[in-house]
């Protein structure tokens, strides 16, 4: 390959460098842009609850190379394709983490109703809470043992029990981890059967997670139902007009068939906003 032809990758290589750069420097600077550290910030919390070690400010920095130079390189060359991996690659990061991090959450919660049980198990061994706590460190797999790890170092170096239950539920933001650390500190706090009451609360954390397991598959099939009907109108409309041509020719010709369209489109909008807004649930 001649010289000549190298040109134009250098040149987009060459306008990238800058422009990242460029960006950088203006998107680094603090107080220049709020989204990119709010972003930034957003990334370094997934990757230290994911317990990676990349920093978020390198992750950002490739993003923000990667985009410039695919985008210049797409300019230059004028390609679709490499203006829309520009777009995956300033996209798919931060979903993906956000991705793990609710999975993470997810598997955690699952095993909380046994890791009670195991503590409502070795309370009636020992007494000490603390105790309890370590010897079922090693009877509940990951991630939930990582996170009684974490606390348990908290509380040997002189964090109060109460405190480091309490940074667990604040470090998963689960509504189900918290609610169970909240019972064993007020069981704790008003004394009586521990236990019994651990017991309870795994039993009564059960029966939930089975009620919103049913939620989530009805919510599936409702999601399903709303993408069947925000996809099929456009492969039925290429297929009536690949069957016949002249059958929807008069629609975008006269003024009666735009009106259809237009009323159509409006219908077929509000279904597809009214079926997301119902198979929409807060669990």
């Amino acid at each position: 390959m001649s010289l000549l032809a190298w040109l134009p990758l250098l040149a987009a290589a060459l306008i990238a460098t800058g422009v990242s750069y460029a960006l950088s420097c203006v998107w680094f600077r603090p107080g220049a842009v709020p989204r990119l550290p709010e972003y930034a910030a957003r990334l370094d919390r997934d990757l230290r609850f994911l317990r990676r070690r990349e920093p978020a400010m390198l992750v950002a920095g490739a993003q923000i190379t990667a985009c410039a130079l695919l985008g210049c390189t797409a300019l230059l060359c004028a390609s679709v394709g490499l203006l829309v991996l520009a777009l995956v690659v300033a996209w798919m990061p931060g979903h993906w983490l956000e991705r793990q991090r609710a999975l993470r959450i997810t598997r955690l919660e699952e095993q909380i109703d046994s890791w009670l049980l195991a503590l409502a198990n070795a309370l009636r061994a020992t007494p000490s809470l603390g105790d309890a706590l370590a010897s079922t460190v090693s009877l509940v797999p990951a991630p939930l043992c990582v996170e009684l790890e974490l606390a348990l170092k908290e509380y040997q170096v002189g964090v109060a029990l109460d405190e480091a239950l309490l940074r667990i539920g604040t470090r998963v933001g689960s509504r189900t981890l918290s609610a169970a650390l909240l019972t064993l500190r007020i069981a704790r706090s008003a004394g009586g059967n521990l236990s019994a009451c651990l017991e309870r609360s795994a039993a009564a954390l059960r029966e939930m997670t089975r009620l919103e397991g049913v939620v989530r598959t009805k919510t599936a099939e409702g999601k399903a139902q709303a993408f069947v009907i925000s996809v099929l109108p456009l492969p039925l409309f290429a297929l009536l007009n690949w069957i016949d041509s002249a059958f929807l020719a008069p629609l975008p010709t006269c003024t009666t068939g735009q009106l259809i369209l237009a009323i159509a489109a409006t219908l077929w909008g509000a279904a597809v906003l009214l079926a997301r807004r119902f198979a929409h649930v807060d669990i």
